[in-house]
């Protein structure tokens, strides 16, 4: 949406004014707009040509504000180089959907990754979309959207372009929902993926990775083979989340942190004696700070992965490397020990069909599923 705003012109004395900003309802105020004191005419204040204009609006202060919300669709349409469409009630356009859409995210208390990803899904499908208002989307602009997409956002080396955009085309169902809008494209017409054997690591690929760890090193991919945590639960982990008489880290928000578990929940998981005899060495290492992987200016570290994978990279490690991937490892070992539905409860799933997602075409062999961690925590 083109930024534009109400500005009142206000009398200080007989010869004397000065400029105020009216907050309008599009702000999303609590309250509706109230008309200043002493306010003599009203103007839009917006940019055009990279210059700062103002317009007159009028002297009417219920009128200014009903022209405002005009002004910006024909200020939007000019952007895109359509033709603006007369007034017409209740419709909204493609940019103030999308502000509403992504502030609701963040009222809503959804975690950070998440609003993200649903602001980039749809700030791109503004980028790429050239119709002004919602209801006039069609399934050609969704295939167009899909084409830009290919074009303009790259795919990890090990990722499938066509995951990529399901993903982003699932956060756009949400958007078209919240504006109450049907996504035109049916989802049996999204690209298809191939699906890909579950990786996990094997208890060889563990030890190389641990043969050549720094003692840091080592406590790090211990704690996230050992715990089955997401990325971000790890580099959140605080201290109190371990119960060392019973054998168990919680996940859980930590508001303090700006941090909330995914479904908002949390799970408890038991881990082995020996990796937390490792944790209770490292806090004798590092005695200040709650943090368990805090960087060097004890906030949340967001290069945990970086570390894992220069372990990996000294050793001599051969094959990818992801943080996720301990998490499948640990699904996979839990799930062939004590039952997918026990894996469910401590990876955290809603549904079991993601849990079965988790679960290897696996390399591990019957020894690993026995011993479970105990073959690579504290060598």
């Amino acid at each position: 949406m083109r930024k534009i705003t109400l500005m009142a012109r206000i009398r200080k004395g007989e010869s004397d004014y000065s400029f105020q900003r009216v907050i309008t309802e599009r702000k999303n105020k609590p309250t509706p707009p109230m008309e200043p004191e002493n306010a003599t005419a009203y103007y839009f204040r917006y940019s055009e040509n990279g210059k700062q204009v103002m317009k007159p609006a009028g002297k009417d202060f219920a009128e200014a504000v009903k022209q405002l919300r005009a002004k910006e669709i024909e200020l939007e349409c000019a952007a895109r180089g359509v033709a603006a469409p007369a007034p017409t009630e209740g419709r909204k356009t493609v940019a103030f959907a999308a502000d509403q859409f992504i502030k609701n995210q963040t009222a809503l208390d959804k975690a950070p990754a998440t609003v993200y990803s649903y602001t980039r899904a749809v700030n791109q499908f503004r980028e790429s979309c050239f119709k002004v208002f919602m209801d006039e989307i069609t399934q050609q602009d969704m295939l167009d959207h899909i084409t830009w997409l290919r074009k303009n956002v790259p795919t990890r080396a090990h990722g499938q372009q066509n995951g990529t955009i399901r993903a982003r085309l699932q956060y756009l169902t949400a958007f078209f929902s919240s504006a109450q809008i049907k996504n035109p494209l049916p989802m049996r017409q999204w690209p298809k993926t191939e699906e890909r054997p579950v990786e996990a690591y094997d208890s060889e690929q563990i030890q190389t990775m641990l043969s050549k760890a720094t003692p840091d090193e080592h406590d790090l991919i211990l704690f996230y083979l050992c715990t089955g945590f997401r990325d971000d639960e790890g580099a959140h982990a605080i201290y109190d989340d371990i119960n060392f008489k019973a054998h168990t880290v919680t996940v859980r928000p930590k508001p303090e942190l700006g941090f909330t578990t995914k479904n908002g929940k949390q799970r408890v998981i038991p881990v082995p004696a020996d990796l937390l005899d490792r944790l209770r060495e490292r806090r004798q290492r590092s005695p200040e700070g709650a943090l368990i992987f805090p960087n060097k200016h004890g906030r949340p570290d967001t290069c945990l992965l970086a570390r894992v994978r220069k372990a990996a990279s000294r050793a001599g490690f051969k094959g990818r490397v992801t943080l996720h991937k301990f998490r499948k490892t640990f699904g996979t070992r839990f799930g062939e020990a004590h039952g997918v539905v026990n894996a469910q409860k401590l990876l955290g799933h809603e549904d079991i069909k993601t849990t079965m997602k988790y679960l290897a075409e696996t390399k591990i062999t019957k020894s690993d599923v026995e011993a479970l961690f105990e073959d690579v925590v504290g060598k």
